[in-house]
């Protein structure tokens, strides 16, 4: 007859087996309860508190199961880009996060790549479900689609090293270029810009569109544009990969805002679904460990908010 401690490793052991603990090749010796509690607390800390999670997906259990597909534009290093090793595989602070989310939320995605300003049109035609891209959630575009705040978003400028033309704020961008990706709001707020520097008679601003980040980062080094403006973040890490020849501005008073996942407006039940997700997803922590990771600041964690 089986001891009560033997048959408490046993099932220690077969719940390790269920769980993917464990292999069947190395079943032997069995996991000590605390082996099993460590490998628990190493999921935990990906995917978000159990119980909190547990209920999430008691309160929206149609959404349970089910994969959803994702737009994305993998261009700007930290949030999101193509894998070095992988070139199937998006890697950054946003995947992560949104892979934590979707554990917590019990659903699976797919990552549909595309240009950064075919992401909206895509959501609206229904041809991705959600987006989640470095997506800045204006009140211009919260009419065009729905929101879940997850992020603040916090800016500066890169400027050939030194800042020879002095570029510190928006007011400094008039009679100078500036590289932007089309579709993104810096676009819109260099041209704003450049429209109020008219009206001042202090020139324009020459705004240069570019597919990408390397691109716009390329033309500041090549002098095809004084300057181009990104999150303080990939500013910085931008000026550590080329230090002889850039240099970042402060943050931007007047740039300053939040990054959300984006919805269809007609997809409230989904957006509310994630919504609580992201929620207990922060509440354990999980959204600055990983804004550390990839070396963005924790503080910039904003709390969980529909839009509109």
């Amino acid at each position: 007859m089986r001891s009560t401690r033997s048959l408490a490793a046993i099932a220690v052991l077969a719940s390790s087996l269920a769980a993917g603990l464990v292999s069947t090749a190395s079943a032997s010796p069995a996991p000590t309860r605390r082996a099993v509690a460590t490998a628990q607390a190493k999921r935990a800390a990906v995917t978000g508190d159990k119980a909190a999670c547990a209920k999430v997906e008691a309160a929206y259990p149609s959404y349970v199961g089910k994969t959803y597909t994702v737009g994305n534009s993998p261009t700007i290093p930290g949030y999101e880009t193509i894998s070095k090793s992988n070139p199937n595989k998006i890697v950054g602070f946003d995947p992560s996060f949104l892979a934590a989310v979707n554990s917590c939320l019990g659903v699976k995605t797919t990552f549909s790549q595309m240009a950064f300003d075919a992401l909206i049109p895509a959501l609206q035609a229904g041809r991705v479900d959600l987006v989640i891209s470095n997506l800045i959630a204006s009140r211009a575009r919260a009419k065009q689609v729905r929101f879940d705040l997850y992020q603040k978003d916090v800016e500066a400028l890169i400027v050939a090293k030194g800042n020879p033309k002095s570029i510190t704020s928006t007011a400094d961008l008039c009679g100078n270029s500036i590289a932007v990706f089309p579709g993104t709001l810096q676009q819109g707020f260099a041209e704003a810009q450049a429209a109020t520097c008219k009206s001042e008679g202090k020139g324009t601003v020459n705004v240069e569109t570019y597919q990408d980040f390397n691109g716009c980062v390329q033309a500041v080094i090549t002098g095809r544009a004084d300057t181009t403006i990104d999150p303080v973040s990939v500013a910085d890490a931008a000026v550590a990969q080329f230090p002889g020849k850039l240099s970042a501005t402060k943050p931007i008073p007047q740039f300053q805002s939040n990054i959300g996942i984006a919805f269809p407006l007609a997809s409230t039940g989904l957006a509310k679904a994630y919504l609580a997700a992201i929620a207990a997803v922060q509440n354990a922590g999980i959204e600055k460990r990983l804004l550390a990771k990839w070396n963005q600041d924790p503080n910039t964690q904003a709390v969980a908010t529909a839009l509109p």
